[in-house]
């Protein structure tokens, strides 16, 4: 009878566990930055009512962060140059490098903004009659909107024909996370009057610390936005301030206040990903619409299960950029069905690593996984309509001649 060394024991394991006796322990159990951001910063911490019955009943605070006002308006910022809506892309990037954000004038069309307004109010009632809305602190959002509206596919492709400025944006994009990024999640959000305004935070993890940005954000204006009907409170700067403090190992001191962002229907508002941002507060009648969609580096974990989420109908139609966006695309490290993708690089058009069919497969209840192989399996077990043959097959009739698969998958 073999015996397991008493080092395997899971008693003798945690009694050489303890806290400070972790690897990286002080790293991963750190609460930073928020912990020394609010210390320093007690204005703008609030906690918002936790049942939904007490959802648009809190009180208003004057003087705390949330009641502020736009950059050309605020005493603290009226004189420093902010970034402005422009379609000057060098100007872009330098309000992008500086401030950690920067507006885009016009990146939809007057009838490129009516359609996706209509398609966000009628999909909003619609979700409300049937009982399924979300509703927010600030009001209600519309989850997984690729579903719900080929307009929002092409806000995800940042197609030209639902946004006229798509090449700019990518560009900016590509300039800020390399190539081959993804779309983490694409949600409608819209503040209502009496919402609760949201605590400033960070949409980058906190440990993902770089010298630029891992996730972009970009906020499409469907509504005029600004500083009366919840338009999104930003501390200008803060992405370059924290980010030294955690690359430093010292707390975040006092931070300059936070203003409204302001900007025109059909503007696009790209943020990087660890600027201090959190929804307003819509003191209007008229509901606030705001597209948020994520931009990721293509090895970060997405918001939305693309995967699993995405209608059959969408990925039957869904362009390889569309696809790509969504994850349908294997890279070297991340994102393989049974080992299909390792050898593509994550670009778009590439057949080597496009992973839909086993979604599409699997739709049909048809997908048959690889399972355990002996030298003496039968002719049958041997040459099963593995979907991971068909797919590879249809990938290397595509052209590629890159390796698929695992080794023996090689030609």
């Amino acid at each position: 009878m073999n015996t397991v060394p008493n080092e395997f024991d899971p008693v003798d394991v945690a009694s050489k566990s303890a806290p400070e006796l972790q690897m990286y322990h002080a790293e991963v159990t750190s609460k930073e930055p928020m912990k020394s951001i609010l210390e320093n910063n007690p204005e703008i911490y609030f906690v918002p009512p936790k049942r939904s019955s007490e959802w648009g009943t809190w009180e208003f605070k004057p003087g705390s962060y949330y009641d502020t006002t736009t950059g050309s308006k605020h005493a603290y910022w009226k004189s420093i140059d902010l970034p402005q809506p422009s379609r000057d892309i060098e100007q872009l990037r330098r309000d992008f490098l500086k401030w950690g954000y920067c507006k885009i004038r016009d990146a939809l069309s007057p009838e490129q903004v009516r359609i996706i307004r209509q398609r966000v109010l009628e999909q909003a009632e619609g979700e409300r009659l049937a009982g399924i809305s979300q509703k927010t602190p600030s009001g209600q959002n519309i989850n997984c909107c690729v579903n719900k509206g080929q307009c929002f596919e092409g806000l995800i492709e940042q197609h030209t024909d639902i946004v006229q400025g798509g090449p700019l944006i990518e560009q900016l994009i590509t300039e800020a996370l390399g190539a081959g990024w993804i779309c983490s999640s694409l949600i409608a959000a819209i503040s209502v009057k009496g919402g609760v305004p949201q605590a400033l935070h960070q949409d980058q993890d906190n440990n993902l610390d770089s010298h630029s940005p891992m996730s972009i954000n970009i906020l499409t204006a469907i509504s005029d936005v600004d500083e009366v009907n919840g338009g999104t409170l930003v501390i200008p700067g803060s992405h370059l301030v924290v980010s030294e403090a955690l690359r430093n190992h010292k707390p975040v001191g006092k931070l300059p206040p936070a203003i409204n962002i302001d900007a025109k229907g059909g503007a696009m508002i790209i943020t990087d990903g660890r600027l201090l941002h959190g929804t307003g507060v819509n003191h209007t009648e008229t509901p606030r619409i705001v597209m948020l969609s994520s931009m990721l580096k293509p090895f970060l974990r997405q918001q939305e299960n693309w995967m699993l989420s995405v209608s059959p109908e969408v990925l039957q139609r869904a362009s390889p950029k569309l696809l790509h966006r969504m994850g349908y695309q294997a890279t070297n490290t991340a994102q393989t069905n049974e080992g299909h993708g390792f050898g593509a690089t994550g670009q778009v058009d590439e057949a080597v690593g496009a992973t839909v069919d086993f979604r599409m497969t699997a739709d049909r209840g048809e997908y048959l996984r690889v399972g355990e192989l002996r030298p003496h399996s039968t002719h049958l077990e041997l040459n099963a309509a593995f979907t991971l043959r068909e797919v590879v097959g249809k990938a290397r009739s595509g052209g590629n001649s890159a390796p698929i698969g695992f080794g023996g998958l090689k030609d």
